[in-house]
């Protein structure tokens, strides 16, 4: 039997207001009829709860218009009908997106998007790199490449994204936010739409997309993080690192409830000073939010880092035997355990939509 649910539970479990899903309704009814379960207009089923929250992602979070909706939709379900199959995290073809933020800058987070990166290449996925720290990206500098375009040449002079990707080591792609440039830092919603837009086009070409975010509180910082599948936050045992920490999971969480937040600590003295670190934020958070995070690991501090990064290479290439170098192996590996940090607060919603699209075209194609 068919479970039914009504429209004020379909507002709770989707957060959209009821006129929006009326609205919804109007404007995207050749994906939200399903004339086969025979409901009326106020029953609605799992499918509808499943575009109508894909409908949500795609306009909010990626800026999407009506007819991009639209076409998005209807993509989906063509791959559907030359025998696509859904991913049970992601939708087939889509990277796993995983945003790497912090509360503060001097933390390490680019040298963490950096390394890991390469750990995960290391593996035999394809990896992007979205550098989002606009106006003052420096995973290229990390990676010892030079770029010859960078997001700013996207939104001020109309070219693609695959113009501005750099290749890096082991094939990485790494897409700069540019460099002194003020406006970048400073989006428009209409531009970071643009970008995201573009981000849709690289998750489909890439196994794993890590976006480096900015540090603070920033809308481009939140925006972006909200984006991701999952989220590694980077600390230090800074107290006031671990605060400003903090307050960007609460904000996050206040975005995206469902968000897969991990922490990473970095420039530790061991792991049982690394193990202090999580826990220290974790009682936090518990306790504040009612939220568990998970321990994605740490990271010795290490004169081999600093000496890596001075020369401007991962401290994974220069000086891979080392215990910094196993640091990253080893979040690397927590990361992919699928039993630690796989988002299943947050399945998702492309892979939610192709199933639901997939069981509607089914039905049709029976009643036809």
């Amino acid at each position: 039997m068919i479970k039914r649910f009504s429209i004020k539970q379909v507002a709770a479990k989707t957060g959209l207001e009821e006129s929006e899903i009326r609205y919804y309704e109007s404007v995207f009814k050749e994906f939200l009829t399903f004339t086969e379960m025979g409901l009326d207009r106020n029953e609605f089923t799992e499918d509808h709860i499943s575009i109508l929250a894909r409908i949500k992602d795609l306009i909010y979070k990626r800026g999407f218009t009506v007819d991009e909706v639209k076409r998005e939709l209807k993509s989906s379900l063509r791959s559907l009908r030359g025998g696509g199959t859904p991913s049970p995290v992601r939708g087939a073809g889509y990277a796993r997106v995983i945003a790497v933020t912090s509360g503060k800058g001097g933390v390490g987070k680019t040298s963490v998007v950096v390394n890991l990166a390469l750990g995960i290449a290391q593996t035999g996925r394809k990896v992007g790199i979205f550098d989002a720290d606009l106006g003052l990206a420096n995973v290229h500098i990390l990676m010892g490449v030079k770029p010859r375009y960078n997001l700013a040449h996207v939104l001020q002079d109309n070219l693609s994204l695959d113009d501005v990707i750099t290749r890096g080591p082991l094939g990485i792609q790494i897409i700069s936010g540019g460099q002194g440039i003020r406006e970048m830092a400073n989006l428009s919603d209409e531009q970071r739409r643009v970008l995201l837009r573009q981000l849709d086009h690289l998750e489909r070409e890439v196994d794993v997309l890590l976006v480096d975010t900015g540090a603070g509180i920033s809308e481009n910082v939140l925006r972006f993080a909200a984006y991701a599948d999952e989220v590694v936050a980077v600390t230090t045992p800074d107290l006031a690192a671990n605060a400003d920490c903090f307050s960007i999971i609460k904000i996050l969480l206040e975005m995206e409830p469902n968000s897969r937040i991990g922490l990473v600590a970095n420039m530790v003295q061991d792991m049982y000073d690394g193990k202090n670190v999580f826990n220290r934020l974790q009682t936090a958070v518990q306790r504040s939010l009612n939220y568990e995070l998970n321990d994605l690991g740490h990271i010795v501090a290490s004169e081999h880092l600093r000496t890596a990064t001075a020369q401007r290479k991962p401290v994974l290439f220069a000086f891979p035997h080392t215990e910094v170098a196993r640091n990253f192996r080893d979040i690397v590996a927590t990361i992919f355990n699928q039993k630690v940090f796989a988002n299943d607060r947050k399945q998702s919603s492309f892979a939610d939509l192709m199933g639901a699209l997939k069981r509607n075209m089914a039905g049709s194609i029976s009643a036809a």
